[in-house]
């Protein structure tokens, strides 16, 4: 924390709330930008979300030009691949908002910026540690299902990448001067099958069995206050859609993938992630 100055402000707001001086200040004061702060609501519609992550990407461009041409790097998301390809057919808000954002990155490398866009996809927990984000929508659905005893048997692939692979990955790219300006996918080359995911808790000694889509739902609807109504919505209205099932590539032209070796995601792993949910009260302790 020693090495951390913490400057606090509004993605949503012009300048992020600073005076014209402080912003000037910091625009001389920094060397890079990494741009991963989003308002992450997989529910919340497009105008909902625009002024945090359409307006705020704005923003931290107009910082990266104000005193000089400083390098950007936008952490976007591979929810964008449907959306580009849809034209906005059936995706989220959230994901709408980081497309848009992605051309307004776009069009300041067009403008000589020098810029770079990395998408990750499902961030699963610490390959470490076990750690993993409370608020993750993903994390939401796993203690869930994991409250419930059942698990959804969706045939969908998931285009993952622990944090900690995700996070090398992207610095590692980051200090490449050849990869300037291109869009990478920042996951693990080989997509998780969803049934892999949960199968991987079963093979950690949790009881899991797969079950058919709906009944899931019902399971988690029996759960009562247990699940919070945000959680059943995702579940029941945004999870089909956002997963890829076979034969949805998620690879696209202007793509490349990030080549560092990602990590085991053994029945260790699945029990370190277990220990660290039930140690942080997100489940109940095994």
């Amino acid at each position: 924390m020693s090495r951390i100055d913490v400057v606090p402000g509004s993605l949503a707001k012009p300048r992020f709330g600073l005076t014209d001086e402080e912003f000037s200040d910091l625009s001389r004061g920094i060397d890079v930008i990494y741009h991963c702060g989003a308002w992450v609501n997989l529910l919340a519609s497009y105008p909902i979300l625009r002024g945090c992550n359409v307006s705020g990407t704005l923003e931290i461009l107009r910082l990266a030009t104000r005193t000089r041409r400083i390098p950007v790097h936008y952490i976007s998301t591979m929810g964008v691949v449907p959306a580009a390809r849809e034209a906005g057919a059936g995706v989220s808000g959230y994901s709408a908002t980081k497309w848009v954002a992605e051309q307004l990155v776009a069009q300041a490398a067009d403008r000589g910026s020098p810029t770079m866009v990395h998408r990750p996809g499902v961030i699963l927990a610490d390959s470490r540690t076990g750690l993993v984000g409370k608020s993750d929508w993903f994390v939401h659905l796993t203690t869930a299902s994991i409250r419930a005893g059942c698990a959804p048997d969706h045939p969908g692939l998931l285009p993952v990448g622990t944090v900690d692979f995700t996070s090398r990955a992207i610095v590692d790219l980051s200090l490449s001067r050849r990869a300037r300006g291109q869009v990478f996918h920042v996951i693990d080359p080989e997509p998780l099958p969803f049934r892999s995911y949960f199968q991987g808790f079963a093979d950690a000694g949790v009881d899991l069995p797969l079950v058919p889509f709906d009944t899931w739902l019902e399971r988690l609807r029996d759960l009562g206050d247990e699940v919070p109504r945000s959680t059943l919505r995702l579940a029941g209205e945004t999870l089909r859609q956002m997963i890829p099932g076979p034969g949805q590539g998620t690879a696209g032209p202007t793509a490349a993938s990030a080549h560092r070796a990602p990590p085991v995601l053994d029945s260790d792993y699945f029990r370190r992630m277990l220990a660290f949910l039930s140690r942080d009260a997100m489940l109940p302790a095994q």
